[in-house]
This record gives C-alpha cells, sequence and structure tokens, in this order.
C-alpha cells in the first residue's frame, strides 16, 4: 500500500503532464513508467542485488542526484513564460521578510499572494542568499539520503529509498519549478528520523533544542504538524514535568519571535486578519482539518516504534491532502488537466510513504 501512494502520486505527474508534451507517447511513457517501478518493488527479493550494493555505491548514487538537481535547478531561463510563480513567490517572499516589508499582501506576476510561513522562509533564507531559491530542493534531498544512511543499515534499502525520491516525478517537478512544497514535509520526515536516530532513549535529552526546531517545523507548513503530532506528543505526554516547559517555553519563544517578523509590518491587526498565511494556505474546510488533527492525537498514543510514525504520518497527510483536492475540485469544478488542479498537494506524503515502505522493507529482510 505505500509503494501504491507513492506509485500513484508521481503516475498523476506523469499523465498529467506527459500528454503535453509530443516527444514521446504517453502510451510509451506509461509502459516505461510501469516497469521501472514493477521491478524496483521487487528489487527486495533479488539475492545478487543485495550482495553488490555497497555504500559507495549509495553515495554515488547520491551524488549523481544531487549534481542533476543542481542542473534541474537552472532549467528555466524565462520561467515568466511558463506560468509557473512558485519561484517568483518565494524569492519575494524571502526578500520582503529580511528587509521588514509585509508579505502577505504582495501579488506575484500571475497575481497570486504569497503564503509562506516564517519557519519556510528561514530554511530557505540559505539557498535565497546563494542566488537560486531551488537549491533549497537540493538541500533538502541531501538531507534526506542523510538520514536515510544514518537509519538504516541496510545499504539495499538505503539506495531503495534515495532512489524513488531521486526519480519521483513530483519531486523533479518541484526542483525544475523551485517550489518548496515536498521539501517542507522532508524537514519534518527528516527531523523526526534524525530526532529518533541520536536520541531513541529519550527524545527530550535536549529540550530547548527540540523545542526550537519543533517551533521552525510547525511554522513551515501547516500540516506539517500531523507527523510532529504523531511522532511527539505520547513522550511528551509521560515525561517529566521541567522537560514539559522547557520544550513548551523554547517552542511557544520560537513561534512568537518568528511569527512577529512577518506579522510586525502590517499596518494595523486588521490587516493581519485580513492577509495572513495560514487562511491563504488552503485547507479552507476547518472541519475536516480538526478531524485529521483528532486523528493524528489518537494515533500518536498507538504508536509503538518508530515505523509507526511514518505508517500513519503517510496515511494522514495523503487523506488530509486528498480531501483538500477533493474540495477544491467539488468547488470550483478544476479537471485533472487545469494547471489550478492540486496534484502537487498530494505529494506532501512522499518522504513519508518512502520511509515507511522502506521500514516495511527491513521488517519483511529481518523476517527472512
Amino acid at each position: 500500500m505505500l509503494f501504491a501512494v507513492y506509485f500513484v502520486i508521481n503516475f498523476l505527474f506523469l499523465t498529467k503532464y506527459g500528454i503535453r508534451q509530443s516527444a514521446v507517447p504517453v502510451s510509451i511513457l506509461v509502459v516505461a513508467f510501469a516497469a521501472l517501478h514493477f521491478s524496483i518493488f521487487f528489487l527486495r527479493k533479488n539475492q545478487w542485488v543485495k550482495r553488490i550494493l555497497s555504500i559507495k555505491l549509495v553515495y554515488l548514487l547520491t551524488g549523481s542526484f544531487t549534481v542533476l538537481y543542481i542542473i534541474l535547478c537552472h532549467i528555466l531561463k524565462d520561467p515568466y513564460q511558463m506560468n509557473i510563480d512558485r519561484w517568483q513567490t518565494m524569492n519575494f517572499s524571502v526578500e520582503y521578510w529580511i528587509h521588514g516589508k509585509y508579505i502577505y499582501d504582495a501579488r506575484n506576476f500571475m497575481g497570486n499572494l504569497s503564503s509562506y510561513l516564517p519557519g519556510q522562509l528561514l530554511l530557505a533564507l540559505p539557498a535565497y542568499l546563494l542566488g537560486n531559491v531551488g537549491y533549497l530542493q537540493v538541500a533538502a534531498f541531501l538531507l534526506f539520503s542523510y538520514v536515510i544512511v544514518l537509519e538504516f543499515k541496510s545499504n539495499l534499502i538505503r539506495f531503495t529509498a534515495i532512489f524513488l525520491l531521486g526519480i519521483s516525478l513530483a519531486y523533479i517537478y518541484e526542483a525544475v519549478c523551485k517550489s518548496d512544497f515536498i521539501s517542507s514535509f522532508i524537514f519534518a520526515a527528516a527531523f523526526i528520523l534524525f530526532w529518533h536516530s541520536r536520541f531513541k532513549e529519550n527524545y527530550f535529552q535536549k529540550p530547548v533544542l527540540l523545542g526550537i526546531c519543533l517551533g521552525i517545523l510547525c511554522l513551515t507548513r501547516s500540516v506539517a504538524v500531523i507527523p510532529l503530532i504523531i511522532f511527539l506528543l505520547k513522550p511528551f505526554w509521560v515525561t517529566k514535568t521541567t522537560n514539559k516547559i522547557k520544550v513548551a517555553s523554547a517552542f511557544l519563544l520560537t513561534v512568537g519571535v518568528l511569527l512577529f517578523t512577518v506579522f510586525f509590518p502590517a499596518k494595523n491587526l486588521g490587516y493581519i486578519v485580513q492577509y495572513n498565511p495560514l487562511t491563504l494556505q488552503g485547507q479552507s474546510n476547518k472541519l475536516v482539518m480538526l478531524i485529521f488533527l483528532a486523528a493524528s492525537i489518537f494515533s500518536s498514543f498507538y504508536v509503538r516504534k518508530i515505523s509507526d510514525v511514518f505508517y500513519f504520518s503517510a496515511y494522514l497527510v495523503f487523506f488530509t491532502m486528498l480531501s483538500f483536492v477533493v474540495e477544491k475540485y467539488l468547488l470550483f469544478g478544476f479537471g485533472f488537466q487545469n494547471n489550478l488542479f492540486s496534484t502537487t498537494y498530494l505529494a506532501a506524503c512522499l518522504p513519508f510513504s518512502i520511509i515507511a515502505y522502506c521500514f516495511s522493507v527491513q521488517r519483511e529482510v529481518e523476517g527472512i
């Protein structure tokens, strides 16, 4: 099921954008796509592949994809002609932020407003300073590869996870468009895996640092709170009171400071109510969001292993975004091939589904 989620999301990108080109018939693309993913799925059973895969090949794969993604960041020479506004929105949002201007009432060249939360602006700042906001996708890919190597000891699993993200059409699309949507969830997934690897005996060994990290990650995308709740709510509930106070204080201080940096330039409080990122990011159906938040809280108390965190996160994030896509379809009637059809939102669960799939492969291998 986890691999099926990954397959379906990327298949949607293949059919949506493959039909817009004439170089290769879509039928051939579909057959090649299916054959490649069918081979990947059964790769775990190939003993010869298991023997030849080494850590050097894993590093070589990571380096190759890193170079590829750097190239992809420079493919669009004139993105204005392509009617792609994500790169420009991120660009002017970071620029306005560091110069103390209000972000959420400024429109990009397509007339759309920015909805970036300050945590995402902070993570994008190094890429902006390097001159290309697309480098954020390169950094996210490298971070994903690092935590995969850190957590999994099988080179087959390491190779599979990095390869799946590297060939993901959804992520390739993000890199070409210099978008940052999937990277928000990669940062959340990578943090969960890293924090578990380093502090698996007690997640609250560094409570202040934990609170700061949570404050930044919760202010990337609103849906990013779902996996973080699943990961930490139960341990937070049982940890000692001093840890709770330290984490909560660091979290609230981080959130307060970051929100202050984006809201301080606003004309007045009414202006913030009218133009703010939470109302602009989507998920307009508050009842649906509350249901999924309740489901994540409920799921947190059924987590027994770190793999459970990624299983629950993959499905809950996927269905949260699916509900959003369905809602937009019912409200506006956008067809699948329409540019405004929110295919990208479904890809939010990709890092969680890939990691969860790798845990299931690991369990299968250890069972054998």
